[in-house]
């Protein structure tokens, strides 16, 4: 894991959320079928609150007939989450990345929607609305057979 040497406690008025989120997603990969990377997403939608799948398929470019779910906020952090009796130093770091990340976002974030959109390679956002600006979270994928 990369020593993150910048503070990202929420109180950190010299941080933006995205550069907050950027950092703590650095090193974390989505555990499933393939492990993915888990990325920032500033997301242009200019809508109150979190975008409705409908239009978050529109923003996307994605068709209506593409299957859609959604998640809760601690579904998604359920597998982030979870301490093996085997992890080691570096595990132990992505596991507190992910909990900072949690906090950070559950914090930050008001009207958290998880979507899940496709079937087997199945992208996964998640949104929320901050104070000011458009929605921001995270983005992965996720491989279910």
């Amino acid at each position: 894991m990369t020593e993150t040497a910048i503070n990202l406690s929420q109180e950190d008025p010299i941080l933006s959320l995205g550069e907050k989120i950027t950092a703590l997603v650095a090193d974390l990969y989505y555990p499933s079928e393939s492990d993915e990377k888990i990325e920032f997403l500033d997301a242009p939608f200019a809508v109150e609150g979190t975008p409705d799948v409908a239009s978050l398929k529109m923003f996307l470019g994605i068709p209506p007939e593409v299957t859609t779910s959604e998640w809760d906020v601690e579904t998604f952090f359920k597998p982030l989450l979870k301490k093996e009796d085997w992890f080691g130093e570096e595990e132990l770091g992505w596991l507190k990345s992910a909990e900072d990340l949690h906090a950070l976002l559950t914090a930050n974030l008001t009207d958290i929607k998880i979507y899940r959109i496709g079937d087997i390679e199945i992208d996964v956002y998640l949104l929320g609305k901050p104070t000011e600006g458009n929605c921001v979270g995270v983005k992965t994928k996720v491989i279910e057979t």
